[in-house]
């Protein structure tokens, strides 16, 4: 590994623990709007990762719902909000990554679907937003994950090779989006059903601290 020269981190789910607070605000506009009661693994199942257009797709097809995807986005976001998404916790071992990316003099960018609000809410709320050299989010791309748009962005940000950038990813979803951009891809998650989906990452790791080891040890 020691030929890399950046890092492209995914956000919800890779550096901030963000699915639980997705799945209460959607759960609950789900079920007082449509009738719909879905559990946490529902969420990781079926909506976790995915684009605002894919879980309003699924919800049309799977769940047989009418759901208009401009009314979801503004109820979403109105919850965000009222939720307040500074309280979004950290993953396990993010800071101390971050730290060690840094200490190795890499580049460091964040490839993420969130828009920019959430990025600044969250990443800072703990003074992270100094550690990335740039932003990749939903406002910058046509089509988001699972399409190689936001990777091949940051690769021509970069200006490097390919063979010099590492992408950390936590879902399918996000991993499809860097290996289809022709990028080396860590897929890391505890979930089972989003490990059995990441068999296409290059390597398959449980936590950041994991990643770290594999990267620098």
């Amino acid at each position: 590994m020691n030929k890399r020269k950046a890092i492209l981190f995914d956000l919800d789910g890779t550096l901030i623990d963000s699915e639980y607070f997705y799945f209460t605000n959607w759960s609950k506009i789900l079920e007082e709007d449509y009738g719909l009661k879905i559990d946490f693994k529902d969420w990781i199942t079926d909506f976790a990762g995915h684009t605002l257009h894919h879980n309003v797709l699924t919800l049309r097809e799977q769940y047989n719902l009418t759901v208009d995807e401009e009314d979801i986005f503004f109820a979403t976001r109105a919850s965000y909000a009222k939720a307040n998404m500074e309280n979004i916790r950290l993953m396990p071992f993010a800071k101390e990554i971050l730290d060690r990316v840094k200490k190795e003099d890499l580049i460091i960018g964040l490839v993420t679907s969130s828009y920019k609000t959430t990025v600044d809410a969250v990443l800072g709320k703990h003074n992270l937003l100094g550690y990335f050299s740039f932003f990749i989010t939903r406002e910058l791309v046509e089509i988001p994950k699972p399409n190689p748009e936001p990777y091949l962005l940051a690769v021509e940000k970069l200006g490097l090779a390919k063979s010099e950038i590492v992408v950390i990813e936590d879902t399918s979803t996000g991993c499809t989006s860097a290996k289809a951009a022709g990028l080396f891809c860590l897929g890391v998650s505890m979930h089972e059903i989003e490990r059995a989906r990441l068999n296409h990452a290059d390597k398959l790791l449980n936590d950041l601290a994991e990643v770290e080891k594999y990267m620098f040890n």
